[in-house]
């Protein structure tokens, strides 16, 4: 087995990063969160009709027949940005959420490959009566039976 990762989070570091994330949200006082119903309603825009959007809106803006309001004009202008602005958020969040996973996930599985170890020499030693390590594998084995059932 090697040890691929090897690094402590300091509770320092840690709490910056959690403050970090506080911060990000506060700086975005706007968000929302929209429910399952919700979103099945929305006219979604995504990359492929933001051409189509960014150029309906102009041409709203250069031909008064085609303006339905100049507040709703203005106020598509500012959701556009911000539908641009944040999409440059999301895929840096998402890069970094996809980088903390899979280092959670790396240091989840080297600790839990050195448990089974443990668990396994544990095993060997009460198989050879040595003193206590019955008691162990007793408890480490109720543990690794009940592990992937859910808790109730």
């Amino acid at each position: 087995m090697e040890n691929q990762i090897n690094v402590e989070l300091l509770a320092e570091d840690l709490d910056l990063i959690l403050q970090s994330i506080v911060t990000i949200r506060e700086k975005m006082p706007f968000l929302v969160r929209l429910t399952p119903e919700e979103k099945k309603t929305l006219a979604m825009m995504d990359d492929g009709r933001a051409p189509f959007t960014e150029k309906a809106i102009d041409y709203a803006g250069h031909e008064p027949a085609l303006n339905p309001n100049e507040t709703l004009l203005d106020e598509s202008r500012k959701d556009i940005s911000l539908y641009e602005s944040l999409g440059s958020v999301e895929r840096e969040l998402s890069r970094l959420t996809e980088m903390v996973s899979d280092t959670r996930m790396l240091a989840g599985a080297e600790a839990y490959e050195t448990a089974r170890i443990i668990y396994k020499m544990a095993k060997i030693a009460a198989s050879m009566s040595v003193p206590g390590t019955k008691t162990i594998v007793d408890d480490l084995g109720k543990l690794y039976q009940r592990q992937g059932k859910t808790q109730k």
